[in-house]
């Protein structure tokens, strides 16, 4: 009876430990799931009002994550008289990090056009650097653009953000904002170029993360832009009007979804 005895003391060894290693991980899964829900507030409160009125502009933006935190995070501000400065980025990657980056982000640009203005090439090229600098290996794509009320123009840089912003006009005719630039935090001689356009208090910016290309039907990225393209003209950019050409919200998207408008008040 021994060896019996033994086999079934070292049986109930394992239970034991098998169910304290149970209770050990859901004890570190609500942690760690408390710590997302506790950065997912910490990020959307970093978010600008919704919709926000800006020297004569009107911002508008729709964020849905993947996960609890976004790697796509937007901001407008207005710096000066007659300008404001705007962006959408998209972190490589999801989560945690990806989240982190943006909050990063959102700090260097506010701090950079105190220093540089309002120049969306230069505030590229300062956040390339700073990125690179403290080695987060994290990367990002970027529409970053300063639209001017007084002059009616829009002046921009593309840091590889697909899909390309459209400009939906007072007809509703939709053209694409033009330009390329590489993406930020990967190469020490990047350089970021800077476009301008008419852009009247009439039209209205149409900008979007690279994630609704994946909610779009197509085979390949050009079909799938030309998607984009098609419903934005569709819904003439409106935010509430493009959402419910979306998949519907109750199941888990592959990446985070973010759009963003810009139009005159």
């Amino acid at each position: 009876m021994e060896p019996e005895r033994a086999a079934l003391s070292a049986e109930q060894e394992k239970i034991a430990q098998l169910e304290q290693e149970n209770a050990d991980l859901k004890t570190a899964l609500a942690l760690l799931r408390q710590d997302q829900q506790a950065g997912c507030l910490v990020q959307q409160s970093l978010l600008p009002e919704n919709p926000s009125q800006l020297n004569g502009w009107h911002f508008d933006y729709w964020v849905r994550p993947s996960l609890y935190l976004s790697g796509d995070f937007v901001d407008a501000w207005a710096p000066c008289k007659d300008k404001v400065l705007f962006y959408l980025a998209d972190v490589s990657g999801h989560g945690a990090s990806s989240a982190f980056v943006t909050i990063l982000l959102k700090y260097l640009l506010v701090r950079y056009a105190e220093q540089y203005g309002c120049s969306p090439a230069a505030l590229c090229r300062q956040v390339n650097q700073s990125l690179l600098k403290i080695g987060l290996e994290k990367h990002l794509t970027l529409v970053l653009g300063c639209v001017d009320a007084k002059a009616q123009t829009l002046t921009y840089t593309l840091a590889a953000h697909l899909p390309a912003p459209l400009v939906v006009d007072a007809q509703g005719q939709v053209s694409e904002l033009t330009g390329k630039g590489m993406p930020i935090g990967l190469f020490p001689d990047a350089a970021y170029q800077e476009y301008t356009c008419a852009f009247s208090q009439q039209a209205r910016l149409c900008v979007a993360s690279d994630g609704v290309l994946e909610l779009l039907s197509g085979q390949g990225l050009e079909a799938r832009q030309q998607e984009w393209h098609r419903l934005v003209e569709k819904t003439r950019g409106e935010i509430t009007a493009l959402r419910s050409q979306l998949p519907p919200e109750s199941g888990r998207w592959p990446d985070d979804v973010t759009l963003m408008t810009l139009t005159g008040c």
